[in-house]
């Protein structure tokens, strides 16, 4: 297959995935009676959306992940641009909910990549003629090992026993997914049940910017019995951005260096 229809293979798994991630935090937040003001699959502007009871959804221009914005996520969005009902509760607020809500919506979009993962690898087993049961149970097995190997090369890289050469990006995952797509569907859809396991491991770190962040701001709020300044909460947000796209920036870079230098 060409370069472009590995790229835009590419983008297709990974904005599957992020609608995956985004899904779980959609349903958690409605059954936590949060307002979900929009459901969005893509980035950019909007080319196609409806309003469904009280959430748009909509899909945008470019295929590139997705979002699903809650009211109340945001303490500095401006909310005049969105439709809202006059009498809406303040609970109905992300932010006005509990520290436990809050810690449920945001580890649902990583648990949602889980049971994606192993629906793919399930998936993968039942192919190959396993009887369903031990399927199922090969299937766990399969998403643990993956779990351990993630976390063994994030602690190998945190122990400088790993470079930032050894991890691909983006850009280099169309390579791989070249590589796999000779091997056939099934392999792919292992490959997308590691990239689904990955996502949810990283989104569950500790950083600032990433539901893990937002998670170890909450417990600790928790702990102290009292709650962060939404500046101060903003600032360790906005730091731990700046840091994620410095990274994606440098591992772009090898990326593009690597394929250069064949």
């Amino acid at each position: 297959m060409n370069t472009f229809l590995m790229i835009v293979l590419t983008l297709l798994i990974l904005t599957v995935l992020v609608v995956v991630h985004e899904f779980g935090h959609f349903i958690v937040a409605r059954k936590t009676g949060v307002y979900v003001i929009e459901f969005a699959i893509g980035m950019g502007p909007k080319i196609f959306s409806r309003k469904v009871k009280e959430t748009i959804f909509s899909v945008r221009l470019f295929p590139i992940g997705g979002f699903c914005r809650l009211l109340g996520e945001d303490s500095e969005e401006d909310l005049e641009e969105f439709d809202l009902p006059e009498d809406l509760d303040e609970s109905r607020y992300f932010s006005n909910k509990g520290k436990g809500q809050k810690i449920l919506i945001l580890v649902a979009g990583a648990a949602m990549n889980f049971i994606f993962a192993f629906l793919c690898i399930l998936l993968v087993y039942l192919g190959r003629n396993v009887a369903f049961f031990p399927a199922i149970l090969r299937s766990f097995k399969t998403i643990g090992e993956f779990s351990g190997l993630i976390y063994q090369s994030l602690y190998q890289l945190v122990a400088g026993q790993l470079g930032l050469n050894d991890f691909a990006g983006p850009i280099g995952m169309v390579g791989m997914v070249q590589s796999f797509v000779q091997y056939g569907f099934l392999t792919l859809v292992s490959f997308t049940a590691l990239i689904s396991v990955n996502l949810g491991v990283i989104n569950l770190l500790p950083i600032p910017a990433l539901d893990g962040g937002q998670i170890f701001i909450a417990l600790v709020e928790l702990i102290v019995r009292r709650d962060l300044s939404p500046q101060k909460a903003n600032l360790i947000n906005l730091i731990g951005f700046g840091l994620m796209m410095f990274l994606a920036i440098i591992v772009a870079v090898n990326d593009v260096l690597r394929i250069i230098n064949g």
